[in-house]
């Protein structure tokens, strides 16, 4: 009796995990983490593909780490930091902020970002645009939920969020960040930018796996892919 229970307990664990898996059809059946788990890395490209459109005509950048000039290889398909809730099939709890600074004043109408669905019955994420905190993601000067995720280990598509507008002050830094709803089981990767791989840009992680969550920050010269824009 109780071999036959293990048995039919062993076959469940194995159907759940393979539903979790089949949400987010060929991507995370190809997804491994660094060993941090803080960068996913797609090892087989989705054979879907749709060519970046630029719909910014008349817009300001106030920043843009986005290939523009290549509307084909917008950003890197496959691989990006890791964007996961609590509960997500990773087991580890990861946001990621990217910061940039304004070189004039300017307000903030459009933010962009490449964020890819890997897995998990939640297929929503936070972006936000904060302000800084010593070095750190501060305070939220606005935050969307996205729900339109692109699918991991494709391109060129991005998610956009608008604002009636943001007030950014000149030589100020300012941070984009992906985050999780409480509990949420979504598994993303943020892509990582291939316009600029020699200049290093501050980047920041939030986790739960060291310890209580909290905020760190450093430099990488493989910065995730995003844009703001305004007037």
């Amino acid at each position: 009796m109780k071999a036959t229970f293990r048995i039919i307990m062993c076959l469940s664990v194995l159907m759940v995990s393979s539903s979790v898996l089949a949400q987010s059809k060929h991507a995370a059946s190809s997804a491994v983490t660094s060993k941090d788990k803080k960068t996913t890395i797609i090892t087989t490209p989705a054979s879907a593909r749709t060519a970046y459109a630029d719909n910014n005509a008349g817009s300001t950048v106030i920043f843009s780490n986005l290939a523009t000039a290549y509307p084909a290889g917008l950003y890197w398909c496959c691989q990006g930091s890791t964007v996961s809730g609590p509960n997500s099939l990773i087991l580890v709890e990861w946001w990621h902020g990217a910061a940039f600074t304004p070189s004039v004043d300017a307000t903030a109408t459009k933010i962009a970002v490449s964020i890819g669905y890997l897995a998990g019955t939640r297929k929503n994420i936070i972006l936000s645009l904060n302000a800084d905190d010593a070095g750190i993601p501060g305070a939220v000067l606005e935050q969307w939920t996205v729900y339109d995720l692109g699918e991991a280990g494709t391109c060129c598509t991005v998610q956009t969020k608008r604002s009636s507008g943001i007030a950014l002050t000149a030589g100020q830094q300012y941070w984009i960040v992906a985050s999780t709803e409480p509990n949420s089981d979504v598994w993303a990767a943020w892509n990582q930018a291939d316009s600029d791989q020699i200049d290093n840009s501050v980047n920041a992680g939030y986790t739960n796996q060291f310890g209580p969550a909290a905020w760190q920050s450093f430099t990488t010269n493989l910065n995730v892919a995003f844009a703001v824009y305004g007037q």
